[in-house]
């Protein structure tokens, strides 16, 4: 493999999106930006450009000049986001990861290949005893070389594929579980399912910008699972979270609420929870 590593995504686009999060966050290490560069939906970073929410498209057809800059900069891996139409020209690519609807899916590079399944018994990389609470799923690796404990801060059991995903990448680069665990645990990945809350831990919020009918259903099906304790509200569009805030805080202090908020841009619904938190505690300064 050249420098860099040219690392491709495939899959659905939130699977595709929460892999290559994951995965530049673990081969990262303790260097983010230092590493990794990545053409995707939310960031394109190349050592010398660097852009939020990109044309994907576009970018991808300037792969010759992210690949130069990367090398330039001294970057070992470059990760590109490919959608069904993007994949079937994946030729040079040093590794591709395929995330399919299931869970399950294949890592591969020229030499060698591995398939992973959250479910499945017979694949290269599975997942046992695997649970979900509080914004972190937890489960037990299972990989040709090394079984191990990891956990990664979503939402939902849904995302055993797409950490096995890029586990399986990670160990076809030669990293071991204590490389892999502590980027998979410190993760961030934004707008698909991370879990956000006020300071006085009155209300919570989980944000899902896909638009995708079936990532919200699952997104909320896991919440009222994973957060049973919680009053559960569904929130559709940033204009409508400042309201749904203030009823939260409206109920008795030990009564907390969880907002699932859909319909917007991450960074739109993030916004709007952040500043109908901070509206809500300014009453409450002003009376000391």
């Amino acid at each position: 493999m050249g420098a860099p590593v040219l690392i491709g995504v495939a899959g659905g686009a939130r699977d595709r999106e929460v892999t290559s999060a994951l995965l530049r966050t673990v081969l990262d290490g303790r260097d983010p930006y230092g590493r990794v560069g990545i053409v995707g939906a939310r960031e394109l970073f190349d050592g010398v450009e660097w852009l939020r929410r990109p044309d994907t498209a576009a970018e991808l057809l300037r792969i010759d000049e992210h690949v130069r800059n990367a090398r330039e900069s001294g970057l070992a891996y470059l990760i590109l986001e490919l959608d069904e139409a993007a994949e079937r020209g994946t030729q040079r690519l040093d590794l591709l990861c395929t995330v399919g609807a299931g869970g399950a899916g294949t890592a591969r590079t020229a030499a060698r290949g591995l398939s992973f399944s959250a479910r499945g018994a017979l694949a290269d990389v599975g997942a046992s005893g695997a649970e979900a609470h509080y914004g972190y799923v937890q489960f037990h690796a299972h990989t040709p070389t090394w079984d191990a404990p990891l956990a990664v801060p979503l939402t939902g059991l849904f995302n055993l594929g797409p950490a096995l995903g890029a586990v399986s990448s990670a160990v076809l680069l030669g990293l071991d579980a204590a490389q892999i665990a502590p980027g998979l645990l410190h993760a961030k990945v934004s707008g698909h399912g991370e879990l956000l809350f006020s300071p006085d831990h009155r209300v919570f919020c989980l944000v899902e910008e896909s638009r995708a009918q079936r990532d919200a259903e699952r997104l909320v099906a896991a919440a009222r699972e994973d957060y049973a304790v919680l009053r559960l509200e569904v929130v559709r569009g940033a204009d409508a979270v400042a309201a749904a805030v203030a009823r939260a805080y409206a109920r008795e202090a030990r009564e907390r609420t969880l907002l699932v908020l859909l319909d917007g841009s991450s960074d739109a619904l993030e916004d709007a929870f952040q500043a109908a938190v901070r509206a809500q505690a300014r009453p409450a300064t002003g009376a000391r």
